[in-house]
């Protein structure tokens, strides 16, 4: 009865806070939307939005939706190849479900923090130990911050392309934020590889949280969260062990997550052809694509320290930077903010939505097992 009311309780706060975050988001989207809507020329925005319209510019929105929707069923596929290696008895289905959910958490959190959380707890939910639920979700976000920085580095072969439009814009400053971004991306992942896999520097971390909260006023709010910290790094450790045992786990998610993050990196592309802009970088189509995919790439690494929910406001902007550079424009431009927000209803909120289904789904399909569970001594004590 007691365990029943402690997961009451919690379900009630994460709901409190899931509400407070998903109000904070439709207030920072309506305050983006107005400044960008208050720095462009809104009759410009409109112009190009209804190119969409014109001749078969229709089927190019298609394609960047179809990008989304690929990118989206993808994105599941590596957590269930690394809950079954890691020994986890739950369904196929509830662990595509609790990976669709990933974007709808992350989404509505600042940093992208609560997809992770979630799938853990989700994970322990259906049946799964606290171990090989954080061992399973923490290998496949290694895999991802692998898969992404490696694209990442790819993209810096192509970098006097990606600039060059900077240079003709008189906006150069944009490439040094690009690169902290990518500097921050890369050192995060460097962090999660050391803590994964180095016992001295997790012990070092933990002794050193223990030396910060000595004091009472500290040692109050924040002594008890140590042993939760010092249970993640070492359920950390053993995902990590869990890449190295299974390596062809491992290789194969890696390869999903490239193809994924792929899809996800050319919507851009469908999407400029679908207003009807043109890229100015080079005569070829094909190195067109691919300096577009590249920067893609750069900017959303760039602004990954946002710390609103997905990185609103700052997304945006780096985006409109990346229109403006392949397209020869000026950020303030109609047309880049147009092309911006567009991205932004396609990649995020159109995800969001879908992912919000998913967790319906996954929420009425775990209230079901439940009450299965629930009548099922009720069944044998009247037998």
């Amino acid at each position: 009865m007691n365990e029943q009311g402690e997961v009451k309780t919690t379900q009630k706060k994460n709901k409190k806070s899931l509400i407070s975050n998903i109000i904070f988001l439709v207030l920072l989207s309506a305050l983006v939307l107005t400044l960008f809507l208050s720095l462009g020329e809104i009759q410009k925005i409109g112009e190009t939005l209804s190119q969409i319209a014109e001749g078969t510019n229709w089927l190019w929105l298609l394609a960047a939706f179809g990008a989304v929707i690929v990118y989206f069923l993808l994105w599941p596929i590596t957590l269930n190849l690394f809950a079954k290696a890691a020994g986890s008895d739950i369904s196929k289905t509830d662990a595509y479900l609790i990976g669709c959910s990933e974007h709808f958490y992350n989404g509505v959190t600042p940093f992208a923090t609560g997809g992770q959380p979630f799938q853990i707890y989700s994970f322990t939910k259906r049946g799964t130990s606290a171990s090989v639920a954080t061992s399973a979700v923490l290998a496949n976000f290694v895999t991802f911050m692998i898969a992404t920085n490696l694209i990442a580095f790819v993209s810096l072969f192509f970098y006097p392309q990606i600039t060059q439009g900077l240079a003709d814009l008189n906006m150069e400053w944009a490439k040094y934020v690009a690169i902290v971004g990518y500097t921050i991306n890369f050192l995060v992942l460097l962090f999660m590889i050391a803590l994964g896999t180095s016992k001295h520097l997790k012990n070092g971390i933990i002794a050193i949280i223990k030396f910060l909260t000595k004091p009472k006023f500290l040692n109050k709010h924040f002594a008890k969260l140590i042993p939760s910290f010092e249970a993640y790094c070492e359920n950390a450790q053993i995902g990590f062990r869990s890449i190295w045992v299974h390596k062809k786990t491992f290789i194969f998610s890696l390869l999903i997550k490239i193809v994924t993050m792929l899809a996800y990196y050319l919507i851009p592309y469908f999407l400029i052809k679908a207003v009807g802009l043109n890229i100015t970088l080079s005569d070829n189509e094909f190195v067109n694509l691919m300096i577009v995919l590249f920067s893609t790439s750069f900017a959303i690494t760039a602004v990954v320290w946002v710390p609103t929910p997905g990185g609103t406001g700052g997304i945006e902007y780096a985006f409109s930077i990346v229109i403006s550079s392949v397209c020869l424009m000026t950020t303030a431009s109609g047309a880049a903010l147009a092309l911006s927000l567009l991205w932004r209803l396609v990649t995020y909120y159109f995800t969001l939505l879908i992912s919000f289904a998913f967790v319906c789904v996954f929420q009425a399909r775990d209230k079901k097992a439940l009450s299965q569970l629930e009548e099922t001594p009720k069944e044998t004590t009247n037998v």
